[in-house]
């Protein structure tokens, strides 16, 4: 893909980060109300109670991400800014994929149900033993369209996606299950996942650069630190109503 491809496809890839800022911004000002009241309040967000330290710890970690990207995006425009732009190659990047060309036929056939349509289309299983720690995103995402659903640890995330069909899993890398710390949880999900269901994204998120070449070998579709890519991926893969 060229230059220009890679600009234009970061440019629309901005566009839900963004919004995820809106949604932050109106919990803000819940936020500067719990502050005059009080130095030691929590907020419940998602079913998850954060105190103010966690809550715009997070704020802070999307922004700073979305920074990031900013800047990278501005580097690149100014590399490509001289070269011609071509009208096919803009039509190309901006026109509407099936819901599911992302995939490939044995995907497909794994998570869409003999004579209906994927069942978990919009439905994200998120994996961590602090789901507070990703209330403010998931709660984002519900707003979206999303239904997510949180597991603390290996087993009760296999309990769920026996009973029910998700579009997307998304795990940290280690946990504390069972009383004990198991520093590659995510990596023994993603196992026990792929012996059942070779088809359904499996995003390995958080702490993870260390394990990422073992992760995709796996059967990871993607593994990321950042929450911009996230939130990117999880729209590309549509789980919400209007990806």
């Amino acid at each position: 893909m060229s230059p220009v491809a890679d600009l234009i496809g970061a440019v629309a890839s901005l566009l839900w980060p963004l919004l995820v800022i809106v949604v932050l911004l109106v919990f803000g000002r819940q936020l500067l109300s719990k502050l005059r009241s009080s130095d030691d309040v929590t907020l419940e967000i998602g079913g998850q109670r954060l105190n103010i330290r966690q809550a715009t710890d997070q704020q802070s970690d999307m922004i700073t991400d979305l920074q990031l990207e900013v800047a990278l995006l501005r580097r690149r425009l100014d590399d490509v800014v001289s070269e011609p732009v071509d009208a096919e190659e803009v039509a190309d990047e901006f026109s509407v994929p099936d819901d599911t060309s992302w995939m490939s036929q044995e995907q497909e056939r794994t998570m869409t149900p003999p004579g209906g349509t994927p069942s978990g289309s919009h439905s994200i299983l998120w994996v961590d033993d602090h789901p507070e720690n990703n209330a403010m995103l998931a709660e984002s995402w519900r707003r979206e369209g999303a239904v997510v659903d949180t597991a603390r640890t290996t087993d009760e995330a296999m309990g769920l996606l026996a009973a029910h069909r998700y579009g997307l899993v998304i795990s940290d890398m280690g946990r504390h299950e069972s009383g004990i710390d198991v520093p590659d949880a995510g990596l023994r999900l993603l196992t026990r996942v792929r012996e059942t269901d070779g088809g359904i994204p499996f995003v390995l998120y958080g702490n993870v650069e260390q394990v990422a070449e073992s992760a995709r070998a796996a059967g990871a579709t993607l593994v990321t630190g950042s929450t911009f890519e996230l939130v990117d991926y999880a729209s590309k893969v549509g789980m919400f109503q209007d990806a």
